[in-house]
């Protein structure tokens, strides 16, 4: 199978795609079976290795349990979402995190996971671990007792810019 150019790694998109069904709760709960790694091949029509790179994503992530001999099943206690309330206005991107995005986390980011990008006009560039984050677009501004119910994640010093110089998109 083909990648189109600029797009994410083909097992990086199965890997999205697994974590939506997990998320979802559309494969069951905690110690429910997901797809093998034949059963990806089959599916998406890829290689043992692409199929094991998924797999490994969401094992780093801590969304499934791997288990020889016996298959991959879904965490016991996948990590925890957290609630991000944006201001109207905000800008919100995502793209492929970067080493110093998470330092001073509290959790232990994998690497692999993608980075939901917030910049607010006049405050600090804020990134967030995309897969555990949900952001919710305030109505109205609510001033800082809003902003005080998010966790605070690692501001950024630098702008949210592919290599050159334009903004990313979706």
């Amino acid at each position: 199978m083909r990648q189109e150019r600029g797009a994410a790694p083909r097992y990086a998109q199965i890997a999205a795609a697994i974590r939506a069904q997990i998320i979802a709760g559309r494969l069951g709960g905690p110690g429910a079976r997901i797809p093998s790694e034949p059963e990806i091949i089959d599916t998406y029509g890829v290689s043992k290795t692409t199929a094991s790179e998924a797999l490994k994503m969401l094992s780093a992530e801590g969304l499934i349990v791997r288990r020889s001999g016996a298959g991959s099943f879904i965490a016991a206690h996948p990590p925890q979402l957290q609630t991000v309330e944006v201001c109207p206005g905000a800008r919100i991107s995502a793209r492929p995190a970067n080493a110093e995005d998470f330092v001073g986390s509290i959790e232990e980011i994998p690497p692999g996971v993608p980075a939901l990008v917030v910049e607010i006009p006049g405050r600090p560039v804020r990134v967030y671990p995309a897969d555990r984050t949900h952001l919710v677009i305030l109505a109205e501004y609510r001033g800082p007792i809003a902003a005080a119910r998010a966790p605070a994640p690692v501001p950024v010093a630098r702008q949210a810019r592919t290599g050159d110089g334009r903004s990313p998109q979706r």
